[in-house]
């Protein structure tokens, strides 16, 4: 059976997965935003206020005003409480709200009245991918955002630069065994975001009623499993 740490890890895998399944939802659902990516969004926003797109300019600005708004309802949920593995039932907390704005997304999104509820789902939604981007980067798994795939892939593009400087004086095989589990987490986040993003594309396209619901699942799941198994309960404490 897998420890503690080891399960946290995957966890946070997941957690990538499902924001490049709601980036997705978002650009193809809610009028091309970007509700988890914010260095794209931004872009996004900065294209259409050059192109004077009134509209557009609104979406992205909501989606950003929600985001930051995220950040810091997590980041007063989380407080200054620290564990040894750096998941606390603070942060379970953090997610626990998440996963309930995504479940009030997911319903409003199957309902007839989705249309009209854009903008207030793009808040929803981005204040979610807020409070997950703090709550991960309070965990803090070897350096991984789940929602910033741009310090993941640059994390990757540094592993891979030391690993060919040190291939010159050693096999493949031990290679292999001397890279720290680090350095695959973080490619396996880059690539697992992109696995959300396709699996997401596809669903959305053929059955978006379910598309909308994969998210709540994978983090309602992670944090139903977080609070049945007590995770950061034990070793807490405040700094």
């Amino acid at each position: 059976m897998m420890n503690q740490n080891t399960l946290q890890k995957y966890s946070m895998l997941l957690l990538c997965m499902s924001a490049g399944m709601v980036d997705l939802i978002g650009y193809l659902g809610l009028g091309h935003v970007l509700t988890a990516n914010m260095t794209g969004n931004i872009v996004l926003l900065g294209i259409a206020i050059a192109r004077a797109q009134e509209f557009v300019v609104l979406r992205s600005l909501l989606a950003l005003i929600g985001f930051i708004a995220g950040n810091a309802i997590a980041a007063h949920m989380i407080g200054h409480v620290h564990t040894k593995s750096g998941w606390s039932s603070r942060v379970t907390s953090v997610f626990t709200v998440e996963s309930i704005l995504l479940l009030l997304f997911a319903i409003a999104m199957i309902s007839p009245y989705a249309e009209q509820l854009s903008y207030l789902l793009i808040v929803i939604l981005a204040v979610a991918m807020g409070m997950q981007t703090t709550a991960a980067r309070r965990i803090g798994i070897a350096g991984i955002s789940t929602t910033v795939l741009t310090n993941n892939l640059a994390a990757v593009v540094e592993d891979t630069v030391s690993i060919l400087k040190r291939l010159r004086h050693a096999n493949i095989r031990s290679l292999a065994n001397a890279l720290s589990t680090d350095s695959y987490l973080r490619a396996g986040a880059v690539v697992i975001y992109l696995v959300g993003v396709i699996a997401a594309a596809l669903l959305f396209h053929r059955v978006p009623m379910i598309a909308v619901w994969i998210p709540v699942l994978i983090i309602g799941g992670i944090t139903l499993y977080a609070r049945l198994h007590a995770w950061g309960t034990s070793q807490q404490s405040e700094g």
